[in-house]
């Protein structure tokens, strides 16, 4: 019924040069980019539904991670500005 298009496989890198590594203190590196989003939502539902002992702890928590986002998306743009 519907035609079934494949893609051709490519190389990013050349066959013959060695594939970096990542590095062990880069965690992020190894995680896909669903994991962060799949542990903020988590943490979001816990914080709204969870245990009510927990509740202030999670809320606290979100409210510093999106600080610390926030304060790092700021500072981020000045460095790049300064190195060129």
């Amino acid at each position: 019924m519907f035609k079934k298009n494949k893609a051709k496989v490519t190389e990013l890198t050349a066959p013959d040069a060695p594939k970096k590594g990542c590095c062990l203190s880069k965690m992020c590196c190894s995680a896909k980019p669903q994991t962060k989003e799949a542990i903020m939502g988590g943490l979001t539902f816990l914080s709204m539904f969870g245990p009510k002992k927990l509740r202030p702890h999670l809320q606290h928590l979100l409210a510093v991670i999106a600080i610390v986002t926030f304060v790092i998306k700021a500072i981020k743009p000045k460095r790049e500005e300064k190195t060129n």
